[in-house]
């Protein structure tokens, strides 16, 4: 069977995701008896959008989750550091700090950057972007047969693969508003050069990657050609906690324009996770989800079976948001860019992952 982990984007939320993914590594090591086990050594294809990105790249290379964990505790308050009021009128936080994280961190030996086509990613990995050039979505991924990452043997062009994977995970992570677009220079088919703009991928289908990571798996035109059905295929997706979006009759209508794109921005991103999960139970036969819905329910009974699938996410309730701003002093509790609920986060995503998570939904 191949398994699939998929990691929805979120800023530093991903850290609820952190708590869900130490309590997966923890079950599997129980499981295995092997107190060394990683998650890329149980999960065959690893994918991410966004904070998605950057934790299914660590975990890509063989880190453990408390090291991806370190990671982003260091990385949360460097990175949503604010710029001076003149110097934000195009990003609220600056890249090159970001940047530099990406690269001491994404290296195949010291002084050597890690690329696509690394041999140190254990895993197929999967990284969302919106290339804002072209105005299409890219789900790239490290397959050595995808069209854009194939040798050719009688040229030395570089390809896809060649391209510094912390450039990647930076051009994913460039959220609008939030952090400077990535520019990455890029080789055609036929060998010419050309510069691309990217932006996080969240502004694309998938800031939930689930649906891509098995279209990318499954369909011809990419090369990878896994089997499908419930005893072939496991997709294990993993949202970042959701706010609830909600506003009294008449409030929208007050908002200036700025605030009120920045809520359509959220309300959007939020309903493609919701959408991503909606079809993921349709396609797939769902071992655990929550409802979606009043309506639909779970869907976790007449899926197609192309794969066995569970989707781990969770509302932040108003009391979890008032215990964190009194707690942690946050002003905007469990925002994308708010590092003070950092410590919340991974309280409440551990105390998710021990009453949701069960050992049976691993096969």
């Amino acid at each position: 069977m191949n398994r699939l982990l998929s990691l929805d984007g979120g800023g530093i939320r991903g850290l609820f995701t952190i708590a869900i993914l130490e309590h997966i590594e923890s079950l599997l090591r129980k499981r295995y008896e092997n107190p060394d086990l990683v998650l890329a050594d149980y999960f065959d294809f690893i994918g991410g959008n966004s904070t998605g990105s950057i934790t299914a790249t660590m975990l890509s290379t063989g880190m453990s989750v408390q090291s991806v964990r370190e990671c982003y505790e260091q990385l949360g308050p460097i990175v949503f550091r604010r710029k001076s009021f003149w110097q934000s009128w195009r990003s609220f936080y600056g890249s090159e700090t970001f940047a530099q994280l990406l690269k001491d961190t994404f290296q195949d030996s010291p002084g050597t950057p890690m690329t696509l086509g690394s041999e140190n990613l254990k895993t197929w990995l999967m990284l969302v972007m919106r290339n804002g050039t072209t105005g299409s979505t890219w789900p790239i991924t490290n397959h050595p047969e995808a069209r854009f990452n194939k040798r050719n043997p009688e040229s030395d062009t570089p390809t896809n693969l060649d391209i510094p994977l912390w450039q990647l995970v930076r051009a994913s992570a460039a959220a609008p508003a939030f952090f400077p677009t990535e520019l990455v220079t890029l080789h055609s088919l036929d060998g010419q050069q050309q510069q691309f703009e990217f932006i996080d991928g969240a502004i694309s289908p998938y800031n939930n990657p689930a649906v891509a990571m098995y279209l990318a798996a499954t369909l011809p035109a990419y090369n990878m050609n896994l089997p499908t059905g419930t005893d072939e295929l496991f997709i294990c997706s993993i949202g970042t906690g959701r706010l609830p979006i909600r506003y009294a009759p008449g409030e929208l209508g007050k908002i200036n324009v700025l605030g009120g794109g920045l809520r359509a921005l959220k309300g959007l991103m939020d309903s493609v996770l919701v959408e991503q999960d909606k079809l993921c139970r349709v396609l797939g036969k769902t071992i655990y989800g929550a409802e979606i819905d009043m309506e639909l329910g779970s869907l976790d009974e007449g899926g197609l079976e192309k794969f066995l699938y569970c989707r781990y996410q969770h509302m932040f309730t108003d009391e979890e948001q008032e215990n964190c701003r009194k707690e942690t002093g946050s002003s905007h509790p469990f925002e994308l860019d708010d590092p003070h609920s950092a410590p919340k986060l991974l309280e409440i995503g551990r105390k998710y992952a021990k009453t949701n998570i069960l050992p049976e939904h691993f096969p």
